[in-house]
């Protein structure tokens, strides 16, 4: 798809302009801004609705009543209307799980119907908003609800909608909840295993590339860590390379402390097979002693926050 002109600079600074994506109390308030630009409005709630929760359920609803999609004089005003879909977002966050998922998969079919110029923008504003790794905004399980709309429908290019059914696929697998997918890998010592060997204890596996400042960065964090510290006796730590570089993955063996298992994907099957999402890395997935996703493809603070609360438990 066609990205707008300086899409990305508009989509990280508004996401810095506005609290991220969750899911604490925030009171609905009727925004205006007052601009030369065609300026999209919300709906406003009724008055009869004086509860917050439910002026949120009933906003995610309604938010994109007063707004014509076919409307393209708000492409006009990018900056404007990325905000106003990141409050929407941020008001579909307060209210049922259920009813956010259906209010994102309405919204992405008035989408589909609007012009051109404007389903690319649109489009393309979400996935690098709730899809992209990079972005703090990130939030798989609502962009999975937009997937599950754009790759069944018909009026899209053959190509585009097999694009939407493969990141479907891939943001499916390893949600935590479910049994993470096994594959297997051979240690620096040359010894075979599976993930699902790893048994009696949480596992921690690391998807890290060999010459990955940021996996690097990640590590320095993590051996300075007091919390991953006391964590990390309980668990059993896995740093897996995915690659084909054997070569490299062997000379970065050394810069894992003895308490990891450091190891390559056999088979390659996690990138042949699509087993887990590598697009970012490093990423972390947390798994309990049944192998079941507690974090799935997390980051390094992140990681520390669950184990934070894992180490009050009584026994990790």
């Amino acid at each position: 798809m066609h990205k707008h002109p300086y899409f990305r600079i508009f989509l990280f600074s508004l996401i810095s302009l506005f609290p991220l994506i969750s899911c604490s109390n925030s009171k609905v308030s009727k925004e205006k801004e007052s601009t030369s630009l065609p300026v999209p409005v919300m709906a406003e709630v009724p008055s009869l609705i004086s509860n917050n929760e439910a002026a949120h359920s009933y906003l995610a609803q309604h938010f994109w009543d007063n707004t014509d999609m076919n409307d393209t004089l708000y492409l006009q005003n990018p900056k404007a209307l990325s905000g106003f879909f990141f409050k929407y977002l941020q008001h579909i966050c307060h209210g049922d799980s259920s009813v956010a998922a259906n209010s994102l998969k309405e919204w992405t079919k008035k989408v589909l119907e609007s012009p051109r110029n404007m389903q690319d923008f649109m489009l393309d504003l979400a996935e690098n908003t709730l899809y992209d790794p990079n972005s703090p905004a990130r939030n798989e399980t609502l962009y999975i609800s937009m997937l599950e709309v754009l790759s069944a429908d018909t009026s899209l290019m053959p190509v585009i909608r097999q694009r939407y059914s493969e990141q479907l696929h891939i943001a499916k697998q390893n949600r935590p909840g479910y049994k993470a997918n096994d594959f297997v890998m051979v240690n620096s010592k040359g010894k075979k295993s599976s993930l699902h060997n790893f048994k009696g204890k949480h596992t921690l596996v690391m998807f890290y590339e060999p010459y990955c400042p940021a996996c690097e960065a990640s590590l320095d964090v993590l051996n300075n860590n007091k919390t991953f510290e006391k964590a990390s006796q309980a668990l059993n730590l896995l740093a897996v390379y995915t690659g084909d570089n054997l070569q490299e993955w062997s000379e970065s063996t050394g810069k894992f402390s003895p308490v990891w298992n450091v190891a390559h994907d056999l088979e390659m099957e996690v990138t042949t097979k699509r087993l887990y999402d590598r697009r970012p890395s490093p990423s972390f997935y947390l798994l309990d002693k049944n192998h079941v996703v507690i974090l799935k493809d997390g980051t390094t603070s992140q990681l520390i926050s669950i184990l934070d609360k894992l180490n009050k438990q009584p026994s990790l």
